[in-house]
C-alpha cells in the first residue's frame, strides 16, 4: 500500500491530455491448406468480422497465413493491447491441435505435426492470454471448432484443450453458426456473459462468466473524464493493476469515469481467484472416500460439514472456509495440498487429545465403578445389586448384579405360595405396566411389591423414550445403515475393550452398551446409538 501512494503521487504530477481506449480485434481465419485438407469456406467468418468493425473495433485479419505471419499478429496485437485498450477479441477458425495442456493453431504449409515439431507448425493460442488480460472482464477468445478435425495425429489430438483461461479471459467455443450467434449478442448494448451463457444455440462458455459486468456499455455510459487528475489517477491505478490499487480509486472517485472498470477488473480478478483455486482442489484428484476422511476430520475439529457424505456441498465449503479463517489462510472453502496436509495433521493432533483424555475418563469412572460395586454389590443384597445397577447401569459388574438379581428372584419365587408364584408369573409374561399393576392389586405386600413397582418404573422411562429411540435409530440408519460400517464400529468397540458381543452386523443389547461407555468416556450425547458425532470419534482408530 505505501508503494501504492508513492506511485500515484509520482504520476499525479504527469497530468496529459485523455487517451480514448481502443477495441481490438484478430481474426484468424485458416481455410486453405497446402499439404493439410482444405476446410469449407465458411461466410460467416466474414459477416463476424464486418460486424465487430461496425461495433468500432480495430479488425485485423490473419487469412490463410504462415506461421511466421500468424506470429507477427499476435505480436501487434500484444504490443496494442498494452496501451489504452477497453475490449479484445481473437476469433479462431483453422485446423487445431493439442497435447491436452496447450492448443495450437496450423499455419498454412503446414504438414501433419507431432510433439515434436508442433511449435514450429502452428502458433500456441496460450501467446494470447497477456494480450487478453489487459483488457479483464472485456476480453473474448472465440474458437470455432473444426468442420474438418485433421485423423492422422499420432501424439497429439485434434480440437482445442480444456485449461483454464487466464484471469478474465471468456472463452467462447462452438460451430460458426453458435459463435456467431453469441458475439453478436455480446455486442449489444448493455449484456453480459452470463446472458450470453443461457442463449440458447449459442455457444458454450469458459473461464471469466459475470451477470454484472457488461461486455458492451450502454450507449447512455459516461462520456470519458475530462478531469485531467483522475485520468492521471486511473492511469497510476491501471499500471499498478492491484485489488488495492483499483479500491483506491473507487475509494476516491466512487461514480467516476472509469468506475465501472474498475469494478469490472476486481470482480475479474475474483473470478480467476475461485478458477485458481478450484482447479487446484481438483487437482488432487478427491475421491468420495477421501472426501469423506476429509469431512471426519474437519467435524473431529470442531467445524461441522453437515454431513459424513463425500459431497462438497455448502456446508462442507462454509466448515472449511471457517477452519480457513481460523487459520489465518485465504478464505474461500477449496483446499490444496498444503491445506490438506495441515488439516490432516491437525485432526491427527486433536485425535491423540481426544483419545487420551478419553482413557483418562475411563480410568476415573472405572474406578468409581469398582468403589461403589465394595460399597454395594460385595455385600451381596438384593438392595445393594439394585443400588449400583441404578448408578452403573452398563458398569463392569452390571452383569454379575443382574445375574445375582435373577438367581434371588428365583429362590423367592420357589417359596411364594402357589396362587402369588402364578400371579407374579402372569405379569411377567405380559411384562407391561397394567399386568405388574394387577399383581400389585393383588399382593400389596408380596414378595415380588418392589420389583413390580421398580419395573412400573422402568416400563414408564422406556415409554416416553420410544420417540427419541425412533429418533436415534433413524439418525443412526443414515450414518451406519449399511453391514460393512456396522462391523467397522463392533470391531472398533471390541478394540477399545467395550465388550460389543458378537461381531456380526448386528447391534444388540451388548451393542448398545458398549456405545453408551463409549459416548459418555467422550462427553458425547450418551444414547447407545450411533449418530455423527459418534461416528467421527469411532473413525479415530480407523
Amino acid at each position: 500500500m505505501r508503494f501504492f501512494c508513492m506511485a500515484l503521487a509520482i504520476v499525479l504530477t504527469w497530468l496529459s491530455a485523455p487517451a480514448q481506449a481502443k477495441d481490438l480485434a484478430l481474426v484468424i481465419d485458416q481455410q486453405d491448406h497446402r499439404r493439410l485438407p482444405d476446410l469449407r469456406q465458411d461466410s460467416r467468418m466474414r459477416t463476424m468480422l464486418v460486424a465487430l468493425e461496425e461495433a468500432g473495433f480495430d479488425v485485423t485479419l490473419a487469412e490463410d497465413a504462415t506461421v511466421g505471419e500468424l506470429r507477427a499478429a499476435a505480436f501487434a496485437l500484444d504490443a496494442e493491447a498494452h496501451a489504452d485498450v477497453d475490449r479484445i477479441i481473437v476469433l479462431v477458425r483453422g485446423h487445431l491441435v493439442t497435447n491436452g495442456l496447450q492448443t495450437w493453431v496450423l499455419g498454412q504449409g503446414s504438414a501433419t505435426p507431432d510433439r515434436f515439431d508442433i511449435g514450429s507448425k502452428g502458433l500456441d493460442l496460450g501467446l494470447f492470454d497477456q494480450s487478453l488480460q489487459q483488457a479483464a472482464g472485456r476480453a473474448i477468445i472465440a474458437i470455432v471448432d473444426d468442420p474438418r478435425p485433421l485423423s492422422n495425429l499420432s501424439d497429439l489430438t485434434a480440437g482445442s484443450a480444456n485449461t483454464p483461461l487466464g484471469q478474465g479471459i471468456t472463452g467462447l467455443t462452438g460451430d460458426s453458426a453458435e459463435v456467431a450467434r453469441s458475439l453478436d449478442a455480446l455486442l449489444k448494448d448493455g449484456t453480459s456473459t452470463q446472458q450470453v451463457s443461457e442463449l440458447e444455440g449459442g455457444a458454450r462458455l469458459s473461464g471469466f462468466i459475470s451477470r454484472t459486468v457488461t461486455f458492451t456499455q450502454p450507449s447512455t455510459a459516461t462520456e470519458p473524464s475530462s478531469d485531467f487528475g483522475e485520468i492521471a489517477y486511473w492511469s497510476a491505478v491501471r499500471d499498478i493493476g492491484t485489488p488495492e490499487a483499483l479500491n483506491a480509486y473507487l475509494g476516491r472517485y466512487p461514480n467516476g469515469a472509469f468506475a465501472r472498470d474498475a469494478r469490472r477488473q476486481l470482480e475479474a480478478r475474483v473470478q480467476d481467484r475461485e478458477a485458481r483455486v478450484k482447479a487446484a482442489e481438483t487437482a488432487m484428484g478427491l475421491n468420495r472416500d477421501r472426501r469423506r476422511s476429509i469431512q471426519r476430520d474437519l467435524a473431529l475439529i470442531g467445524y461441522d460439514p453437515r454431513g459424513v457424505d463425500g459431497v462438497f456441498g455448502p456446508a462442507t465449503r462454509r466448515a472449511i472456509a471457517a477452519w480457513q479463517s481460523d487459520q489465518g489462510l485465504e478464505t474461500h472453502g477449496y483446499l490444496d495440498r498444503d491445506q490438506l496436509g495441515l488439516l490432516q495433521d491437525t485432526a491427527l493432533r486433536r485425535a491423540a487429545e481426544l483419545e487420551e483424555e478419553a482413557r483418562r475418563r475411563r480410568e476415573i469412572e472405572d474406578a468409581r465403578d469398582r468403589a461403589f460395586w465394595q460399597e454395594t454389590g460385595s455385600r451381596r443384597t438384593e438392595n445393594g445389586y439394585r443400588r449400583y445397577l441404578r448408578s452403573f447401569p452398563d458398569g463392569i459388574y452390571a452383569d454379575i448384579a443382574r445375574e445375582e438379581i435373577a438367581a434371588i428372584e428365583e429362590e423367592r419365587r420357589a417359596e411364594l405360595n402357589a396362587q402369588e408364584r402364578e400371579a407374579w408369573e402372569i405379569a411377567q409374561n405380559a411384562n407391561d405396566i397394567e399386568g405388574y399393576r394387577q399383581f400389585l392389586s393383588a399382593f400389596p405386600n408380596g414378595e415380588f411389591a418392589d420389583v413390580a413397582k421398580a419395573r412400573i418404573e422402568e416400563l414408564d422411562r422406556d415409554s416416553e423414550n420410544q420417540e427419541a429411540a425412533r429418533r436415534f435409530t433413524a439418525i443412526e440408519q443414515a450414518v451406519a445403515g449399511n453391514t460393512a460400517a456396522r462391523l467397522l464400529i463392533e470391531r472398533r468397540l471390541s478394540d477399545l475393550g467395550l465388550k460389543p458381543g458378537s461381531i456380526d452386523g448386528r447391534f444388540t443389547k451388548e451393542t448398545r452398551r458398549a456405545l453408551r461407555r463409549f459416548q459418555k468416556a467422550r462427553r458425547l450425547e450418551v444414547t447407545g446409538y450411533v449418530n455423527q458425532p459418534t461416528m467421527v470419534q469411532l473413525l479415530l482408530g480407523r
